[in-house]
């Protein structure tokens, strides 16, 4: 999985780059418990929460939107892959990731079937997808799939510590079926508890009847739906394809300030 994280200005008009937060907490190595692991989706490729401890400490400090990378033995040799924590630093009871079944891929399958107690060798907290505090204006997040979790943690951050107090705050998510709609219930039942926090789910192939919201991809919602494009900034995350077509639209629709990560 690559990660590719950057400030991008809009072309019209043109605006000053604004410079990337300071990074606040150091990275360091970690053994990581496997405390459960919960398949969220029902068909395959399966997607799934697991959750961790860590071993003679607490779960480390880190800025939502930073991800941390984790070992494990194949062949006789070590390898690593990225994953972005879901959970948001004010949970201190264990540490949250949100991975997709790659077929074929030996981590995201090895960490589907690992045993509770498991320790893993990680290191974290790593990455600068990180969002500058105070808000600087109105925020609009746009993902698909498992590109929601570095968004789930900065919204539960922010809503924990009040960050959002006059700003409008917006999640655009996208997915092909309703069942990889992950975090749906979190997120609508903060759209209820929030007056200023819209939640604008998204289908582009709807596998039921039953489904009665929108139908289509993110760009149709970040052009229908939203307004005062230059009052707000946007932060994109998902595969690289939808990266890089939803942020050429926000750049040419003014958004203020554009930030993404893609992933392969």
């Amino acid at each position: 999985m690559m990660r590719e994280a950057a400030p991008s200005k809009a072309t019209a008009p043109m605006k000053a780059a604004i410079p990337e937060p300071p990074v606040k907490f150091r990275s360091g190595r970690h053994t990581a418990i496997v405390k459960d692991v919960v398949d969220i989706t029902p068909k395959y490729p399966e997607t799934y929460l697991i959750r961790f401890t860590f071993e003679n400490e607490p779960i480390f400090d880190f800025e939502p939107g930073q991800f941390i990378s984790i070992f494990a033995e194949k062949d006789g040799r070590k390898i690593s892959r990225p994953y972005s924590i879901a959970s948001w630093p004010e949970n201190k009871d264990h540490l949250e990731l949100c991975i997709k079944v790659v077929e074929g891929g030996f981590m995201s399958n090895y960490l589907h079937h690992v045993a509770p107690g498991t320790r893993l060798q990680t290191i974290g907290p790593l990455g600068r997808f990180v969002i500058p505090e105070p808000l600087r204006s109105d925020t609009v997040f746009v993902a698909t799939g498992t590109g929601v979790a570095p968004f789930i943690s900065m919204l539960g951050h922010i809503f924990e510590q009040g960050l959002d107090a006059g700003r409008e705050i917006s999640l655009v998510f996208g997915t092909r079926y309703t069942y990889e709609l992950i975090y749906h219930d979190l997120a609508t039942r903060w759209e209820k508890e929030h007056s200023n926090f819209r939640y604008y789910p998204t289908v582009s192939r709807p596998e039921t009847p039953d489904w009665k919201g929108r139908v289509g991809y993110v760009q149709k919602i970040i052009q229908n739906e939203l307004a005062d494009f230059e009052k707000k900034q946007v932060y994109i995350c998902g595969l690289h394809d939808m990266v890089e077509q939803v942020k050429t639209l926000c750049e040419g629709l003014g958004f203020a300030f554009v930030r993404f990560e893609k992933w392969d």
